[in-house]
């Protein structure tokens, strides 16, 4: 076992021997390296250089130097190369993608060191960014969407219906363990083992595992959701169990993109009638505009401005309903305050190239709209007959 040191793609240093060393890795896509080595042995050690450990990258990013005793020693963190995604050179504030969703990862990670690997789901995702986000958020939300974890190659990323084993493997016997304990935390619905084998035991995060200690009363089947351990001398692991769940973060950011999309979907649908000008003579108007349209959780609000001889405005409030990406599947007339009484709209039924409109007086009518690659209206046109 050994850490080697890269700056660049020059390995400038191996380092065979540690004071200590820890990895943390969990299904949320934390993945940590530090270890302490003498401080003579780090002489060469800066942070933004790589640190390569069983065929992954981690970058350096803090060196911490002490004196222990008589002993002056180094201390290393670092995390798992794809933490770049977080910095700002990579942020994107437009993603759009209907597909496969492999071909949706190399899409996403485009223009980083990154690109997809294996990709156990193949049926059609979709997902819509409209705001400033971190690359790694971009890539965790898109993980979520899928229902799937995220797991490390080198510069690959795998998205994974299932990490680890799927059959539930016995993990403690009171003859293979030294010192066992439990400690259970109601608030994260999960509980927490530290346990030391006199056998070395082959755990990876994910494995679905049966933990059996009699002398504790402990029988549970469960799944491991993270997993540390001293990779020089794996005897002595630290594992989570529970029910694996999205981070605090990423479900907040999960509502957040959600409502951005719904809020940007009604704004290109404002911004483009207003912008359009197009032939309302069909409805009995002469000539209509949006003056103002405001978006809050459950209602539409939009004032209209008429010109037809003098100019009048007239208030319109509708209630609308999402499908579950956010996007508007229907929009309906609760309320109408007007100078000028128009042609009364009921409903406004809206699919991914048409509206269907039904009018107060039962009268129908349906209008098909183009949109550009972004997702605003550039025209529409009646269908008639």
């Amino acid at each position: 076992m050994v850490i080697e040191i890269y700056a660049g793609n020059t390995l400038i240093q191996t380092i065979r021997k540690v004071m200590s060393a820890n990895i943390r890795e969990t299904l949320e896509g934390e993945f940590t390296l530090s270890f302490t080595v003498l401080a003579k042995s780090a002489l060469a050690l800066k942070t933004k250089q790589l640190a390569k450990l069983n065929g992954q990258y981690f970058e350096i990013v803090q060196i911490a130097k002490s004196l222990q005793g008589s002993l002056p020693v180094c201390s290393v963190t670092c995390e798992h190369v794809s933490y770049i995604l977080n910095d700002e050179i990579f942020n994107i504030d437009a993603f759009d993608f209907t597909g496969d969703p492999a071909a949706g990862l190399n899409q996403l990670l485009s223009g980083t060191p990154f690109s997809a690997g294996t990709v156990d789901f193949t049926d059609s995702c979709t997902m819509k960014i409209n705001q400033e986000v971190s690359r790694r958020a971009a890539l965790m939300q898109y993980i979520a969407i899928l229902g799937g974890e995220i797991e490390y190659n080198d510069y690959l990323i795998n998205i994974r219906k299932h990490r680890g084993s799927m059959e539930y493997q016995p993990v403690m016997g009171s003859k293979n363990v030294t010192n066992v304990s439990v400690s259970h935390d109601s608030r994260e619905n999960a509980s927490s083992y530290n346990i030391s084998f006199f056998k070395l035991l082959n755990l990876a995060v994910g494995d679905n595992v049966h933990i059996v200690f009699k002398p504790l009363g402990i029988d549970v089947k469960t799944r491991i959701i993270s997993l540390e351990y001293n990779p020089f001398y794996r005897y002595n692991i630290q594992v989570e169990v529970g029910r694996y769940k999205p981070s605090i973060s990423d479900t907040f950011y999960r509502i957040e993109n959600s409502m951005s999309k719904v809020e940007s979907s009604l704004n290109d649908v404002g911004s483009s009638v207003d912008g359009l000008k197009y032939q309302m003579d069909q409805l009995g108007v002469s000539y209509t505009i949006v003056k103002n349209l405001t978006v809050d959780g459950s209602f539409i609000n939009v004032t209209y401005e008429v010109e037809k001889g003098d100019t009048h405005q007239y208030h319109v409030k509708y209630s609308y309903s999402t499908d579950g990406s956010g996007r508007i599947t229907s929009i309906t007339l609760e309320d109408i305050f007007s100078e000028l009484l128009l042609k009364e709209v009921s409903t406004l039924l809206v699919d991914a190239a048409r509206f269907e409109i039904t009018y107060a007086d039962g009268e129908t009518a349906s209008y098909n709209y183009t949109t550009d690659s972004s997702g605003r209206i550039t025209g529409i046109e009646k269908v008639v007959g």
